[in-house]
């Protein structure tokens, strides 16, 4: 244990005081135990206390013990990662994609606001449940998985299907995160950030998406310009001109006989993309490689108890017929996860049968959603008048339970189905910011356990727990044959991430101190994450002006060097054998 309690004092360039829970190796191994259950620092704000399961039942006198307590622990914190995923992917993302068309949102609003949202859920709620203590995670992690997504994902689309890329949105968005990470280098060098400082992250995105909207006027105003019919004088030229306007084959994309699908997020995304293009008049080819045929209702019990068994099966007939053994394996471990999501968050699908509407489901939500709420929400104690808030919302859950129940059919969704898309917003959302919780607890607990500093936690385990389903779905839509959509997710996003998470993030932490404003803890490796997004950026900017915003594999292996070498030179100074880019040479 000596080299474990020698790291802990020197990786991360911050000083251990002794109510920090990191102090515990200077604690005689026989009292760990008791000094971590009355350390506050080590009482995490997690369901699980996990310091004092590792210290405790995992002890340090037996090493082995303790090392096989530490792989226990990152192979929850994966599991962790898979509900992160699946809960943005198969539950954000489809009812999200309903929520933007009923609040009528353009398709570039909704994807840079409330779409965004969706895919960066993760992101966005690991940075708000992050505290003071755990800042360097919350900090280096969404500039570290802005540097994964930016060089690993964009490049990984560009080695699996080279494509050219659109010029005004890609130089839009990557000048805008260019800006945004200048901007951001500049409010944290002092380690200071006053309150107008992190509404101004808010502010400068609500910038960039005035900027879409204003792009989108103007280019749908030219769009309309070359639209008109030209002016042909042969009347047989005019009429057959006007004849092969709708000869285009419609193209459907399969209908899901479940709302819970593994392809759910890549179905939404594939249907906005067909629909965009056709409204730019651009053709469209039939996909070959998902033949899946559209899905007729008749493949669904016609029992409603039947019908509500199959909707809560975690595993679907299509899903597991199409998977290889690696995603077998993946659907079989995260089945438990799955009957709790699916029991709690309403689903509302457009590319599902019914659009995801399941009678007796749909009526169970109500009665159980509300009431679980109450009880994460940390308010089920409060009572009106003699009545608690439980029993008062458990009963007008079960009431409206009732009247839907007897007021719908089975097989065709209410005029109202769609307000569900608001409650498995919010319920997928309350999900998010629980895993999220925990996904902090046990880093925490995983840094100051093996030595890891909290900044190396945050630009390794976090950004590619947070991004790793990024990079599947957006390579999987590239191989779908949208390259574009992908990559263009690949700037969009991150920005989003970080803006949002660090603006509402500082902005809450600064408003609740007397001078409104709030002390960052930093760590050594800022400066070289800040460094290195700023320079993926700027290479894709000059490297894609060079050769005329074509994609090529070699501009995706130009993205894989960067993002190795970041990773190279991180990992020599955690174990200090250089030191961090940024600072001073000098003794530790």
């Amino acid at each position: 244990m000596k080299w474990w309690k020698k790291s802990i004092h020197r990786y991360g360039g911050l000083q251990i005081r002794e109510d920090d829970c990191s102090f515990v190796w200077q604690i005689p191994a026989n009292e760990r135990c008791e000094w971590v259950k009355k350390t506050d620092d080590c009482n995490l704000d997690s369901l699980i206390q996990y310091a004092e399961i590792l210290f405790c039942t995992f002890t340090t006198e037996y090493p082995a013990l303790f090392i096989l307590g530490l792989l226990v622990f990152v192979l929850w914190l994966l599991y962790l990662f898979l509900i992160l995923g699946t809960t943005a992917d198969n539950f954000f993302c489809p009812s999200l994609s309903v929520i933007a068309a009923e609040l009528h949102l353009s398709d570039n609003i909704a994807g840079v606001t409330i779409l965004a949202f969706g895919n960066g859920a993760p992101d966005i709620f690991t940075s708000l449940v992050a505290d003071d203590d755990e800042m360097v995670i919350m900090f280096t992690e969404l500039i570290g998985a802005g540097i994964f997504v930016t060089a690993i994902i964009a490049g990984s689309i560009a080695i699996v299907s080279p494509f050219r890329i659109s010029p005004k949105p890609f130089i839009r968005d990557c000048c805008f995160y260019i800006a945004a990470v200048c901007w951001i280098t500049y409010i944290s060098q002092d380690e200071i950030v006053h309150l107008w400082e992190g509404l101004s992250f808010i502010i400068f995105y609500l910038l960039f998406i005035l900027t879409v909207v204003a792009m989108q006027f103007w280019d749908n105003k030219e769009e309309r310009r070359k639209a008109r019919i030209p002016a042909l004088h042969d009347p047989e030229m005019l009429k057959t001109f006007l004849a092969n306007q709708d000869n285009e084959p419609e193209v459907h994309l399969p209908v899901r006989s479940t709302a819970f699908s593994v392809k759910a997020k890549l179905d939404v995304a594939i249907a906005a993309e067909m629909a965009n293009a056709r409204a730019r008049g651009e053709s469209i080819e039939k996909e070959n490689n998902d033949n899946e045929s559209t899905t007729s209702q008749t493949d669904r019990p016609d029992n409603i108890y039947s019908e509500f068994i199959y909707d809560i099966n975690p595993i679907s007939k299509n899903d597991w017929k199409k998977s290889n053994l690696i995603m077998k394996i993946i659907l079989v471990v995260r089945s438990p996860a799955m009957i709790i999501l699916q029991l709690l968050i309403p689903v509302v699908n457009e590319t599902a049968v019914k659009n995801g509407w399941s009678k007796l489901l749909n009526c169970i939500q109500l009665c159980i959603t509300p009431t679980v709420a109450l009880f994460k929400l940390d308010v089920w104690r409060v009572s009106f008048g003699p009545l608690p808030i439980v029993v008062l919302f458990f009963s007008l859950g079960l009431i409206i339970g009732v009247v839907l129940f007897l007021t719908t059919h089975k097989d065709k969704p209410p005029k109202y189905h769609n307000i569900f898309a608001f409650l498995g917003f919010m319920s997928a959302m309350l999900v998010v910011y629980s895993v999220a919780n925990e996904v902090m607890a046990i880093l925490q607990c995983i840094g100051f356990a093996s030595g890891i500093s909290d900044a190396m936690l945050g630009i390794t385990l976090l950004a590619w727990g947070n991004s790793i389903g990024d990079l599947i779905s957006n390579v999987t839509i590239a191989r779908r044959g949208y390259p574009r959509m992908g990559y263009s997710a690949c700037f969009g996003g991150p920005m989003f991430n970080t803006l949002l998470g660090l603006g509402l993030t500082w902005t809450i932490s600064a408003f609740n101190h007397p001078n409104y404003q709030t002390k960052i803890r930093s760590s050594d490796m800022m400066p070289g994450c800040l460094a290195f997004l700023l320079c993926s950026l700027i290479a894709s900017f000059i490297y894609l002006n060079i050769v005329g915003f074509i994609a090529r594999r070699s501009y995706g292996f130009l993205l894989y060097s960067l993002y190795f070498t970041f990773i190279f030179i991180n990992l020599l100074s955690e174990i200090h054998f250089i030191h961090p880019l940024g600072t001073d040479h000098h003794e530790d």
